[in-house]
Order: C-alpha cells, then structure tokens, then sequence
C-alpha cells in the first residue's frame, strides 16, 4: 500500500524536475532550497457525514525544503466551534444515537473541539518565477471532543474519539522573496471518526530561515 501511495508522488517529483529547467536562474526558484521553515496557517474544516459544524482555528507546522520541488512538512492544528446561547439554533444532540434519550435533544449549547496532527511530503509544481502549485501526500491523526447542554441545562453525554489515516491536498504558493512564501491550502484529512470526514482549508504564510 505504502509503495503504490509513493508511485504518484516521485512521478510528480520527476516531472516536477523537468519543469523547473524552464525557470533555472529565476531569483526564487532555488532560494529556499536547504532551508528550514516556520508556517502559520488560518484554518476552516467541515466534517462530511455528521451533523457537526464547521469548525476554525490555527495550525502551526515546521519542514524542510530538500530542493525548490520537494519539501517534508509536520503540523498541528488546532479547530473550534461553540455556542452559549443555541436557542433551538444549533440542531439536536446525535451522532451516535441519544444515549438512552430515545429522541433527538435539542441543544442549549455546545462546545466543539478537533485537532489533526500532521506529517506530509509537498512536491512544487513551478508556475513562473514566483507562482507556485503543489501537491501533499501524508498521514493524520485527527481527534475530537463533543460537549453539549439540553433545554434545561443538564449536560449530555461527552462525544470523543480519534482516527489516524492518510492525507493529500492541494495548493498554491506565492514567493515574496526573502524566504517569505504565502500559501492557500486544501486538504482531505482522512476519517475524524468512523463514517466522518474530516476536510479543511487554510491560508497562511512560510518563513524560510
């Protein structure tokens, strides 16, 4: 499974280097090569399959750049979502049946919480000198926590739980030179939970140092 996983990533690598001879001597295309990088990404995830909401939040991540083409990356993100007053706004307390309830409950409030650990090689598809696209092939481990009240204030059993699975995305980089890069960023996380998609967005900014 591994090796077919890595067949579409060092084909990309090789065509990949067969692109960048057309940008050789452009000022960014081999500035950040060797270098270490700090990334901070603003983030927004949806949850395919359940009733849960969207959630936001940051992610911070560190790599290395091999070359100009191909970098590794690790990263931790951090995503919520919470109500106070729900007012009948914020659906019914689900999921996994109603715990004994027999019927949907509808929330006062809730407090959403997921995370995803990140570790993903990234292969640059070169564009022009500073326009960049890309592609990322990786593992998650996504988590979350689930809390909520009823009508009358009593708190409902707590949803949690964690998967691990493969991730790839998509994206689009922009040098500013200088080692700054900005980036947009989209990414199927694999499962949160069984039968739960976890899929997110994020733009951000790359400090090579």
């Amino acid at each position: 499974m591994i090796k077919l996983a890595a067949i579409p990533l060092l084909s990309a690598l090789m065509l990949c280097s067969a692109m960048a001879d057309e940008f050789d001597g452009y000022p960014y295309a081999t500035d950040n090569a060797g270098k270490y990088y700090f990334a901070v990404d603003l983030a927004s995830a949806t949850y395919g399959g359940s009733v849960y909401p969207s959630t936001s939040g940051l992610r911070l991540a560190g790599g290395y750049n091999f070359t100009s083409l191909f970098s590794v990356e690790a990263g931790y993100a951090m995503l919520s979502s919470s109500s106070d007053n729900c007012a009948y706004g914020c659906g019914y307390y689900g999921g996994y049946g109603y715990y004994g309830y027999g019927y949907p409950v509808p929330l006062a409030s809730y407090s959403f919480n997921s995370s995803s650990l990140q570790v993903a090689g990234i292969v640059n598809f070169p564009l022009s000198d500073a326009f960049s696209l890309s592609g990322k092939l990786g593992y998650a481990y996504n988590s979350m926590s689930y809390e909520s009240t009823d009508s009358n204030g009593n708190s409902l059993p707590t949803i949690s739980g964690s998967q691990s699975n493969r991730l790839y995305g998509i994206g689009a980089q922009y040098s500013m030179g200088g080692g700054i890069v900005f980036r947009a960023q989209y990414e199927d996380l694999g499962k949160l939970l069984p039968g739960i998609g976890m899929r997110m967005m994020s733009i951000g900014a790359i400090f090579n140092f």
